[in-house]
């Protein structure tokens, strides 16, 4: 006889995350509110108000441990326990036969992130779940989800403190200034002035210089120990301003790149039970922190190496690189614009590779050890604000997952009883966008006013990464691969620089604007770079045929200034 087990379930999740993250123009503050977010589950509703409820132990689930991956706390507990947190979602469980006590712990849970967390939005949604010998009803917990999405779309917290009008406003969110900096947590005090902030602002602030920094690079510490990896990372630092992250004088642009990873929702549908949603939650974190780990290896090796000399300005100990957020499959960072590329691959390429079961990520689910994804690299200039610039991110990741989802099965979504055997393996692209002042507000609109040309298409992305097996040209052409080699063909001598630039202009106009300047380059024994991939395009005047007409050399044109094929070449030696 199936045994059965009921439980009282309370569902959270944190709302608005890229706007609270972004919602100031210092990356002190982004720094700050990205480790609150990270954190609020573990430091707030489990050590602050959990273990004060229910005197008893709820461990901090964020170790390396992979034995814990098989626990079952629902099991063991006496009252309460915490059955995930991942994908800024935390399902705490309570046996049904114990007082109710749910609405006590959503009270004492925002209470306390008002005072301690001001600006942070949570939504909160309780329900009953089912277990079947060890098997979650799946009807059970779409219900709750759904709950908790109608909660998000009819309940609007105030957790901020009103701008009335007559109070100042804060310089960096535009929040009430109603906390007095006389200790400079925020900027630094100068000609003994006082500055008035947000309490968002100034709690931000103060956990980005007290803890932010030192925990993640306790983090990767950790991580590297794990892993064997025999560099020691704690004699570098992870800047706090953008202006530190290594852009030389009259370079003044950076990249904010967004990673994601694909069919998250379906991989956790196809979990069959409460403890294969828990585990699959545990090692995609590590699959996901150990390729960061492995990019910051690279990083450091290549440091070490003085390969960054003469293209990045650091100082001191500082690396070219400023992890936001990496939680779960989802990664955002900042990094000086002419290694964003370069960074981006290699991270992509980390996670799309099959992790064995016997490394120290101890993954034994096929779906974690090989996690494919898309990514989006916003550059621009230093001073642009950031949320503008995570949002363009977004919408350039969102635009590489369209060129993803077109090569899956079209009926996936609609199965029901979907397994981890019916989620193929999927592909990893990235796409991007070189911001040079104010443009259009939205990726699309950018696209249509700016890269339309007389015959066509002007960008030619998404380009797909880690596409090595493909035998077919067809399938290739989209490969990042051939970008770069065209960008890197671009700056050598082959073809001056101001042809290159020259040819941008050109491919705006029509047919014979293109073939003019191709004989042109013949007259003056120069040549268009030679991809085996984009044969194709030479044979009609740069351009693909058909009824979507494009071309890929404007975009390696506008790399030409944030890439740097020289670092490219040392990085490849690298192991």
């Amino acid at each position: 006889m199936a045994e059965q087990e009921t439980f009282k379930a309370l569902l959270f999740d944190t709302r608005s995350i890229q706007r609270y993250i972004y919602s100031g123009n210092r990356l002190s503050t982004n720094i700050g509110a990205s480790y609150i977010v990270d954190r609020v589950f573990y430091d707030v509703l489990i050590k602050e108000v959990l273990r004060e409820m229910f005197k008893a132990e709820f461990p901090d689930d964020t170790t390396w441990e992979s034995k814990k991956d098989k626990d079952t706390p629902w099991v063991s507990m006496k009252e309460c326990c915490v059955a995930y947190i991942g994908g800024g979602n935390a399902l705490v469980l309570m046996k049904a036969d114990a007082p109710d006590r749910r609405t006590e712990i959503v009270r004492e849970f925002t209470r306390r992130l008002l005072v301690e967390r001001p600006g942070l939005r949570v939504g909160a949604a309780q329900g009953d779940l089912t277990l079947t010998d060890g098997k979650l009803d799946q009807k059970k917990i779409d219900d709750l989800y759904l709950e908790l999405k109608n909660v998000q779309k009819n309940v609007f917290p105030t957790v901020s403190v009103p701008y009335t009008g007559l109070t100042l406003s804060c310089e960096i969110n535009g929040e009430a200034a109603n906390f007095c900096d006389t200790e400079g947590i925020v900027k630094p005090r100068e000609g003994g002035e006082i500055r008035f902030y947000s309490q968002e602002t100034a709690v931000k602030a103060d956990i980005a210089k007290k803890e932010a920094n030192v925990k993640l690079l306790d983090r990767f510490k950790e991580i590297f120990g794990v892993k064997g990896i025999e560099l020691k990372i704690s004699h570098y630092e992870f800047p706090l301003e953008v202006d530190k992250l290594g852009q030389k004088e009259g370079e003044n642009y950076f990249a904010i790149v967004h990673v994601d990873g694909n069919n998250m929702g379906l991989k956790f549908r196809a979990c069959k039970s409460l403890n294969e949603r828990r585990k699959l939650s545990r090692e995609i974190r590590r699959k996901t922190e150990g390729a960061f780990a492995d990019l910051l290896a690279k990083i450091i090796r290549l440091k070490e190496k003085g390969a960054f000399n003469n293209y990045l300005k650091l100082e001191k100990n500082f690396l070219p690189i400023r992890p936001l957020i990496i939680g779960g499959d989802d990664v955002t960072f900042l990094c000086p614009a002419n290694m964003a590329v370069l960074f981006t691959k290699s991270l992509m390429e980390f996670m799309s590779a099959e992790t064995p079961e016997n490394t120290p990520e101890q993954l034994t689910e096929k779906i974690s050890r090989h996690m494919d994804c898309c990514a989006g690299i916003a550059i621009l200039p230093t001073a642009y604000p950031f949320f503008r610039g995570y949002e363009l991110a977004e919408q350039l990741c969102d635009s590489a997952k369209k060129s993803m989802r077109a090569l899956l099965p079209k009926d996936l979504n609609d199965k029901e009883d979907l397994t981890a055997e019916d989620i193929p393996d999927g592909s990893s692209w990235l796409d991007y966008a070189i911001l040079y002042g104010e443009q259009a507000p939205t990726l699309e609109q950018i696209r249509e006013t700016e890269y339309k040309g007389a015959r066509g298409n002007l960008h030619f992305g998404p380009y797909r990464v880690a596409n090595e097996n493909s035998r077919h040209a067809s399938e290739r052409r989209y490969n990042i691969e051939n970008l770069l080699d065209c960008t890197t063909q671009f700056k050598s001598d082959r073809i001056a620089n101001n042809k290159a630039k020259e040819l941008r202009g050109v491919l705006q106009h029509g047919r014979e604007d293109a073939a003019k300047f191709v004989q042109q380059l013949e007259y003056q024994q120069q040549s268009l770079p030679e991809i085996a991939d984009w044969k194709d395009f030479l044979t009609d005047e740069l351009w693909s045929s058909g009824d979507k007409p494009q071309t890929p050399y404007v975009d390696a044109i506008e790399l030409m200034d944030f890439y740097v094929p020289e670092v490219a070449e040392e990085w490849q030696k690298l192991q």
